[in-house]
């Protein structure tokens, strides 16, 4: 490490997966099997963790992004990108040849906001605890662990980073995304239980929130809360999002924008939501504020990594 390095503080130091992400525009339905349609594709960074950090960065926050990623050229292009956008990223070359690949996720739009994916985790299932540099969480106000499934090598340490994140006065959060591999089996349910004593904030959409707690609503959200998260929050697609507590439970409205790129828009609200909070913004501005972010990426074609800027987000949010 440089002394430059050393000396460097971090807004958010972001921990987790990172993917190439092939999408499409938005279309009308799959087409019939053996039968091919025309669309036009996106190449983009992606991930939960990419997509938050490149997110929190492009807000202006200082970042930092400690992943792991294969020795070919997919992975020379995400982390040329990740510096375009302004991350500084910590990475490791996974050792395993037969993960020397990126994460990849194949990514189908559909014209009503939906999308289905189909995605490898590639070199992100290496990701260890002798990956992650424990001096730089001291550097942080806020450590984000995203893509917990994604990253199971990290499933020993997770409780180990938020502990000592929060032990340096660090705000924490856990964002798990959808269990494609292993299931919501009550092994993987509990991999996530264990750490949220240590959680200040849990990202989930009302989908992973029942694969989580087998309850819906905000029962399920009570039943994380009594297993020791301080807030949960909860991305509603359409209908916004919501943010609970044992003392609270406010709901904030969705923008009304038309869907064109939803793959990573959960990622991109967190990443509002860190910004508002560092920022001492109120609970509303805070849901508000990671609401318009959401909005502002949604609804842009996605030329090439260009994720929402401090002016596109505030245009939206004083509307």
């Amino acid at each position: 490490m440089t002394a430059k390095q050393n000396a460097e503080r971090y807004d958010v130091v972001v921990i987790g997966d990172v993917f190439c992400d092939i999408t499409t525009m938005p279309i009308a339905d799959y087409p019939e099997r053996d039968k091919q349609i025309g669309c036009e594709f996106m190449l983009k960074i992606g991930g939960q963790a990419g997509n938050c950090a490149a997110t929190c960065a492009s807000l202006d926050l200082k970042t930092a992004l400690i992943c792991k990623v294969g020795n070919d050229m997919l992975s020379q292009w995400l982390l040329s990108e990740f510096k375009k956008v302004g991350v500084d990223c910590f990475v490791r070359i996974t050792e395993k040849e037969e993960l020397q690949r990126p994460g990849i996720t194949v990514s189908i739009a559909f014209e009503d906001g939906s999308r289905s994916m189909l995605s490898d985790r590639g070199a992100n299932a290496n990701l260890r605890e002798e990956d992650v540099n424990f001096e730089f969480l001291r550097k942080a106000r806020f450590v984000m662990r995203a893509g917990h499934w994604n990253t199971e090598g990290l499933f020993p340490a997770n409780k180990k980073i938020l502990e000592f994140a929060k032990s340096t006065g660090a705000y924490t959060g856990v964002d798990i995304g959808w269990s494609a591999y292993l299931g919501w089996t009550a092994h993987a349910r509990q991999t996530v239980f264990d750490l949220l004593p240590s959680t200040d904030f849990l990202f989930v959409n009302e989908a992973e929130m029942q694969g989580l707690s087998k309850k819906k609503g905000k029962s399920g959200a009570r039943d994380l809360l009594d297993k020791g998260c301080k807030n949960v929050i909860v991305h509603r697609g359409a209908h916004g999002s919501a943010w609970i507590t044992n003392e609270f439970g406010i709901n904030s409205s969705a923008f009304n924008v038309e869907p064109i790129s939803p793959t990573g828009v959960g990622d991109v609200f967190n990443a509002g939501f860190i910004y508002a909070v560092l920022e001492g913004k109120e609970v509303e501005g805070c849901l508000r504020f990671a609401n318009a972010c959401a909005a502002a990426y949604i609804s842009t074609k996605r030329r090439g990594n260009v994720f929402p800027t401090i002016t596109e987000v505030e245009n939206l949010y004083y509307e």
